[in-house]
């Protein structure tokens, strides 16, 4: 689905009732990766697994890919507020 300059997938997570969403912007020179970078890390924390929440709530693959992984449907929701 699109979203503004955004586009992203739903997909369950491998063995697992919880989705997974993948939030794309590969190619939109409008989008500061490193903004988006600072603003999740600032609201859902680190990137990748988290002890004291024993699980991964977001993955950053910004360089790589223009891309991010965000575990919470919630956490999609807040994204999509604030960037589109």
């Amino acid at each position: 689905m699109e979203q503004g300059s955004f586009t992203y997938k739903t997909e369950k997570y491998y063995g697992s009732s919880r989705n997974v969403h993948t939030v794309s912007w590969k190619g939109r020179g409008e989008v500061d990766g490193d903004e988006i970078r600072q603003w999740c890390m600032q609201n859902f924390g680190p990137a990748g697994y988290q002890e004291e929440i024993e699980r991964t709530r977001w993955l950053d693959d910004i360089n790589e890919k223009g891309e991010i992984f965000l575990c919470n449907d919630e956490d999609l929701t807040f994204f999509l507020l604030k960037w589109t």
